[in-house]
């Protein structure tokens, strides 16, 4: 039976305090298994944060991993050109990581905000299947008492209107039933954490993955949380390296009334966005950053025992 949260889900903060995160993490199991009642709900609406948000404006610059992907500067001198790959392909972009840096996750060094810890690790690298060699980060939840893994990092530039945020994912097993959110992608603490933005949400049935929805909170701008329908049978499969690319575009104007935020979902490249909306949007001084974050709350994590997501390229631009 597939469980979620639509009316009764925790409101959960993801800390970027670590003893902080674990303790949240650790409760949400407690609570959500409780209320985990009716089989054709989607979940609610918990305020996740995903990470911390900077004040330096140069975070949006960060120096890019070119990992083990960046071709030499003379390679192409005999003619025998190799097209760059991984964070090596992105050079401009506000933040890029491929993990293929072997201290990718390294506390003090990784470039992300925020990975949740544990006793068993739940976030590591992994060679088993990577995009850009050599390897991949690898999320799992192993049983209800551990906590799953997270990573969040947050950018600021200032008056952007524009944010594409595009990462590989390989979902290696879902878990049983229930469900997930896959990702988090805010843009406001206005209103509190994570206050204005997008959720991917996953929702698994008999090991197999039953649907993929687009949900939107916009406690900033007042207005009333939304769950998409389904997407398409099919889009998504296990087993199967998939591109998952989101781009918000804000229009701020002079009048509340004509902001607006289009947000677009295209997988593997498609010229057909696998889904396409128009929100009223947030104000131009709400909209302070973009933060990202993967797997930032399960909602059962005894049905979720099993899963392991393998991400690898995530790349963040703001124009």
């Amino acid at each position: 039976m597939i469980h979620s949260l639509r009316d009764h889900a925790p409101r959960l903060m993801l800390a970027s305090l670590l003893s902080t995160a674990v303790a949240v993490a650790a409760g949400c199991a407690d609570d959500a298994d409780s209320l985990l009642t009716n089989p054709d709900d989607s979940p609610g609406t918990p305020s996740v944060d995903g990470g911390r948000a900077t004040d330096d404006e140069d975070a949006a610059t960060d120096p890019i991993d070119s990992g083990t992907d960046a071709a030499p500067d003379d390679a192409c001198a005999d003619g025998g050109c190799v097209a760059p790959n991984g964070c090596a392909a992105f050079p401009e972009a506000s933040f890029c990581d491929d993990f293929d840096r072997a201290d990718a996750l390294t506390a003090g060094k990784t470039r992300w905000d925020f990975i949740e810890p544990s006793e068993q690790p739940v976030a590591t690298l992994s060679s088993a299947h990577a995009v850009s060699a050599p390897s991949s980060l690898l999320s799992r939840v192993i049983d209800r008492d551990t906590p799953g893994a997270k990573f969040a990092k947050t950018v600021t530039k200032a008056n952007f209107e524009e944010v594409t945020w595009a990462y590989d994912v390989y979902f290696d097993s879902i878990g049983q039933e229930d469900g997930f959110f896959l990702d988090d992608f805010q843009f406001s603490d206005a209103a509190g954490p994570d206050t204005f933005g997008f959720r991917l949400v996953m929702f698994a049935q008999a090991g197999a993955i039953r649907e993929l929805k687009v949900e939107h909170n916009r406690q900033a701008n007042g207005g009333p949380y939304v769950i998409e329908p389904a997407l398409a049978a099919g889009a998504v499969e296990l087993g199967k390296w998939h591109h998952f690319e989101q781009t918000v575009k804000f229009t701020f104007a002079d009048d509340p009334a004509g902001d607006k935020a289009q947000y677009t979902l295209r997988i593997d490249g498609a010229a057909t966005p696998a889904f396409q909306a128009e929100y009223p949007g947030a104000r131009r001084e709400q909209v302070a950053f973009a933060r990202i974050a993967g797997l930032p709350l399960v909602f059962n994590k005894e049905r979720s025992a099993g899963l392991a997501i393998h991400w690898d390229n995530h790349v963040l631009e703001l124009k």
